[in-house]
Protein backbone atom coordinates (compact mmCIF):
# COMPACT_ATOMS: atom_id res chain seq x y z
CA UNK A 1 0.00 0.00 0.00
CA UNK A 2 1.41 3.46 -1.02
CA UNK A 3 0.08 6.13 1.04
CA UNK A 4 1.41 10.02 0.08
CA UNK A 5 2.70 11.83 2.33
CA UNK A 6 5.45 14.48 2.75
CA UNK A 7 8.13 14.05 5.53
CA UNK A 8 10.89 15.66 6.08
CA UNK A 9 14.07 13.42 7.34
CA UNK A 10 16.34 15.88 8.99
CA UNK A 11 19.81 14.70 9.19
CA UNK A 12 20.38 13.14 5.58
CA UNK A 13 23.34 13.35 4.26
CA UNK A 14 22.95 13.67 0.10
CA UNK A 15 25.16 11.83 -1.95
CA UNK A 16 26.84 13.04 -5.14
CA UNK A 17 26.14 11.35 -8.49
CA UNK A 18 29.16 10.98 -10.65
CA UNK A 19 29.47 13.37 -13.74
CA UNK A 20 27.70 12.01 -16.84
CA UNK A 21 30.59 12.33 -18.58
CA UNK A 22 32.75 10.02 -16.11
CA UNK A 23 33.92 6.88 -17.49
CA UNK A 24 31.78 4.37 -16.74
CA UNK A 25 33.48 1.00 -14.80
CA UNK A 26 32.36 -2.58 -16.14
CA UNK A 27 30.16 -3.70 -13.54
CA UNK A 28 31.46 -6.97 -11.64
CA UNK A 29 28.70 -9.09 -9.64
CA UNK A 30 27.45 -7.85 -6.78
CA UNK A 31 27.34 -10.29 -3.79
CA UNK A 32 24.21 -10.63 -1.57
CA UNK A 33 26.26 -9.13 1.76
CA UNK A 34 27.37 -6.05 -0.36
CA UNK A 35 23.62 -5.55 -1.35
CA UNK A 36 23.67 -4.85 2.15
CA UNK A 37 26.30 -3.51 3.80
CA UNK A 38 28.41 -1.22 1.18
CA UNK A 39 28.58 2.23 2.08
CA UNK A 40 26.61 3.50 -0.81
CA UNK A 41 23.79 1.25 -0.50
CA UNK A 42 19.75 2.62 -1.40
CA UNK A 43 18.12 0.28 1.02
CA UNK A 44 19.01 1.53 4.56
CA UNK A 45 17.67 0.21 8.03
CA UNK A 46 18.88 1.79 11.64
CA UNK A 47 16.28 -1.51 13.20
CA UNK A 48 18.62 -4.21 13.70
CA UNK A 49 15.63 -6.60 13.11
CA UNK A 50 14.59 -5.28 10.24
CA UNK A 51 18.42 -5.52 9.22
CA UNK A 52 18.21 -9.29 10.00
CA UNK A 53 14.51 -9.37 7.93
CA UNK A 54 16.50 -7.62 4.50
CA UNK A 55 19.39 -10.39 5.32
CA UNK A 56 16.56 -13.36 5.55
CA UNK A 57 14.95 -11.82 2.41
CA UNK A 58 18.31 -11.51 0.48
CA UNK A 59 19.30 -15.33 0.90
CA UNK A 60 15.79 -16.50 0.86
CA UNK A 61 14.33 -14.92 -1.94
CA UNK A 62 15.14 -14.13 -5.56
CA UNK A 63 13.14 -11.72 -6.07
CA UNK A 64 13.53 -9.79 -2.85
CA UNK A 65 17.36 -9.57 -3.86
CA UNK A 66 17.03 -8.47 -7.28
CA UNK A 67 14.33 -5.21 -6.07
CA UNK A 68 17.82 -4.42 -3.45
CA UNK A 69 19.95 -5.02 -6.77
CA UNK A 70 17.70 -2.53 -8.80
CA UNK A 71 17.33 0.00 -6.01
CA UNK A 72 21.03 -0.11 -5.49
CA UNK A 73 21.16 0.92 -9.12
CA UNK A 74 19.20 3.66 -9.34
CA UNK A 75 18.57 7.60 -8.13
CA UNK A 76 16.31 6.70 -4.70
CA UNK A 77 17.62 5.81 -1.11
CA UNK A 78 15.27 3.80 1.08
CA UNK A 79 14.76 4.02 4.59
CA UNK A 80 13.13 1.31 6.17
CA UNK A 81 11.89 0.91 9.50
CA UNK A 82 9.33 -1.50 11.46
CA UNK A 83 6.51 1.04 13.48
CA UNK A 84 3.87 0.43 15.85
CA UNK A 85 1.91 3.57 15.09
CA UNK A 86 0.66 2.49 11.66
CA UNK A 87 -3.35 3.02 10.98
CA UNK A 88 -5.22 0.15 12.18
CA UNK A 89 -6.21 -0.27 8.07
CA UNK A 90 -2.27 -0.61 6.99
CA UNK A 91 0.36 -2.96 7.19
CA UNK A 92 2.70 -0.93 5.33
CA UNK A 93 3.36 2.43 3.54
CA UNK A 94 5.66 4.01 1.04
CA UNK A 95 6.13 7.75 2.13
CA UNK A 96 8.10 10.67 -0.29
CA UNK A 97 10.43 12.34 2.11
CA UNK A 98 11.98 15.95 0.93
CA UNK A 99 14.44 15.79 -2.20
CA UNK A 100 17.58 16.94 -0.07
CA UNK A 101 20.16 18.44 -3.29
CA UNK A 102 18.82 16.22 -5.81
CA UNK A 103 18.78 13.11 -3.83
CA UNK A 104 15.50 11.25 -3.38
CA UNK A 105 14.49 9.86 -0.27
CA UNK A 106 11.63 7.18 0.25
CA UNK A 107 10.79 5.63 3.69
CA UNK A 108 8.96 2.41 4.02
CA UNK A 109 7.74 1.98 7.49
CA UNK A 110 6.49 -1.58 8.31
CA UNK A 111 3.64 -2.93 10.98
CA UNK A 112 5.75 -5.01 13.76
CA UNK A 113 3.13 -7.41 15.00
CA UNK A 114 3.40 -9.18 11.69
CA UNK A 115 5.57 -13.02 11.50
CA UNK A 116 8.98 -12.99 9.84
CA UNK A 117 8.01 -13.97 6.50
CA UNK A 118 4.64 -11.67 6.21
CA UNK A 119 7.35 -8.49 7.19
CA UNK A 120 9.41 -9.98 4.34
CA UNK A 121 6.75 -10.18 1.74
CA UNK A 122 5.27 -6.82 2.83
CA UNK A 123 8.69 -4.90 2.91
CA UNK A 124 9.24 -6.73 -1.09
CA UNK A 125 5.79 -5.10 -1.89
CA UNK A 126 7.04 -1.41 -0.44
CA UNK A 127 10.47 -1.98 -2.28
CA UNK A 128 8.09 -2.30 -5.31
CA UNK A 129 6.32 0.65 -5.25
CA UNK A 130 10.02 2.12 -4.65
CA UNK A 131 11.26 0.85 -7.79
CA UNK A 132 7.80 2.86 -9.40
CA UNK A 133 8.99 5.90 -7.78
CA UNK A 134 12.84 5.11 -8.93
CA UNK A 135 11.60 4.73 -12.81
CA UNK A 136 9.83 8.03 -12.51
CA UNK A 137 12.33 10.97 -12.37
CA UNK A 138 9.73 13.55 -12.01
CA UNK A 139 8.33 13.05 -8.58
CA UNK A 140 10.67 14.77 -6.31
CA UNK A 141 7.32 15.93 -4.28
CA UNK A 142 4.23 14.97 -2.71
CA UNK A 143 2.17 16.47 -6.10
CA UNK A 144 4.72 14.24 -8.42
CA UNK A 145 4.11 11.15 -6.43
CA UNK A 146 -0.08 11.32 -6.38
CA UNK A 147 0.51 12.43 -9.90
CA UNK A 148 2.55 9.42 -10.39
CA UNK A 149 0.00 6.70 -8.88
CA UNK A 150 -2.71 8.17 -10.58
CA UNK A 151 -1.62 7.77 -13.74
CA UNK A 152 -0.21 3.90 -12.67
CA UNK A 153 -1.88 2.93 -9.55
CA UNK A 154 -5.67 2.19 -8.55
CA UNK A 155 -7.22 3.89 -5.66
CA UNK A 156 -7.28 2.03 -2.55
CA UNK A 157 -10.65 2.00 -0.52
CA UNK A 158 -8.36 2.94 2.65
CA UNK A 159 -8.92 6.77 1.90
CA UNK A 160 -7.65 9.77 0.00
CA UNK A 161 -4.21 9.52 -1.38
CA UNK A 162 -3.75 5.80 -0.80
CA UNK A 163 -2.90 4.12 -3.82
CA UNK A 164 -2.09 0.11 -5.39
CA UNK A 165 -0.37 -1.16 -7.75
CA UNK A 166 -0.79 -4.82 -9.38
CA UNK A 167 3.19 -4.75 -9.77
CA UNK A 168 3.26 -4.58 -6.21
CA UNK A 169 0.90 -6.84 -5.10
CA UNK A 170 2.23 -9.66 -7.73
CA UNK A 171 5.51 -9.20 -6.25
CA UNK A 172 4.38 -9.63 -2.80
CA UNK A 173 3.21 -12.60 -3.49
CA UNK A 174 6.12 -14.31 -5.20
CA UNK A 175 8.49 -12.84 -2.36
CA UNK A 176 5.85 -14.97 -0.19
CA UNK A 177 6.13 -18.04 -2.29
CA UNK A 178 9.18 -17.96 -2.54
CA UNK A 179 9.54 -17.73 1.38
CA UNK A 180 7.53 -20.64 2.09
CA UNK A 181 9.86 -22.66 -0.41
CA UNK A 182 12.41 -25.91 1.68
CA UNK A 183 15.51 -23.83 2.51
CA UNK A 184 17.63 -26.13 0.23
CA UNK A 185 16.34 -24.14 -2.55
CA UNK A 186 17.76 -20.67 -1.13
CA UNK A 187 18.87 -18.95 -4.40
CA UNK A 188 22.73 -18.66 -4.87
CA UNK A 189 22.75 -14.72 -4.35
CA UNK A 190 22.46 -15.57 -0.33
CA UNK A 191 25.59 -17.81 -0.70
CA UNK A 192 27.91 -14.71 1.14
CA UNK A 193 25.98 -13.50 4.00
Amino acid sequence: MTELLPLVLSGLLSLTQPAADAPTIPKRPVSAEALLTADNRHVRTTDRYVQSLLVQGVRRSATFAELVRALNQSDVIVYIQSVDTLPSTLSGRLMLAADAHGQRYLRIQVRQALTPNESIALMGHELRHALEVAAAPEVRDAQGLIGLYQRIGDVSVLGMHAYETDAAQDVGRQVRTELLRPLTAVNALGSGL
